[in-house]
């Protein structure tokens, strides 16, 4: 029973961490800061539906923000528009989940 109570504390404080708001690089939980070149509601932008079906993705909602053609923000260069996202497993291509954050 001992090692049951901190993996449950872990799994509270990692489900935690990934809730909380970001606004800036340096508070990006859910990982690496990204510059996408489109951001936007994956059931209005232009060309996330084509990518999402390609690609096999099922959505849960419909309107959650993604981003499109996203690399690693280097510094604080960011010519296109600055996020954080929950799922970048996809190379890129697409992320799932962001949040604009300034720089």
């Amino acid at each position: 029973m001992m090692f049951f109570k901190p993996v449950v504390v872990s799994t509270f404080a990692i489900l935690a961490t990934a809730a909380a708001p970001t606004t800036t690089t340096s508070q990006c939980n859910t990982g690496a800061a990204q510059c996408c070149n489109s951001v936007g509601a994956a059931n209005s932008l232009p060309g996330a539906a084509a990518i999402i079906g390609l690609l096999g993705i099922i959505l849960q909602d419909p309107s959650v923000v993604v981003g499109l053609n996203c690399v690693n923000i280097v510094g604080s260069t960011c010519t296109q528009q600055p996020v954080c996202c929950t799922n970048n497993n996809f190379n890129g291509v697409i992320n799932i989940g962001c949040t604009p954050i300034s720089l």
